[in-house]
């Protein structure tokens, strides 16, 4: 499960944002991702992201456990 509080994001982008919740990439462990918004901002303040790795390229969800090689929500395509 992924706890993420409001304050605990500093935005980079609209788009894009760094985390520092202590998420880590679920292929290699690495703490340094690149997050997406893929949903709206509910009432209690959690919303849907993905994550990608900025040490492996993996793209993820986390509280699916999928990983995706082509998401069209964030504009990704695993080259």
């Amino acid at each position: 499960m992924i706890c993420i509080g409001i304050a605990t994001i500093h935005t980079l982008s609209e788009k894009i944002m760094k985390v520092e919740c202590g998420c880590h990439c679920i292929k290699c462990k690495s703490t340094d991702l690149e997050s997406n918004r893929i949903g709206e901002v509910e009432k209690d303040g959690y919303f849907d992201m993905h994550h990608t790795c900025n040490q492996c390229n993996t793209h993820f969800n986390h509280l699916a456990g999928e990983t995706f090689s082509i998401c069209e929500k964030c504009n990704y395509f695993s080259s």
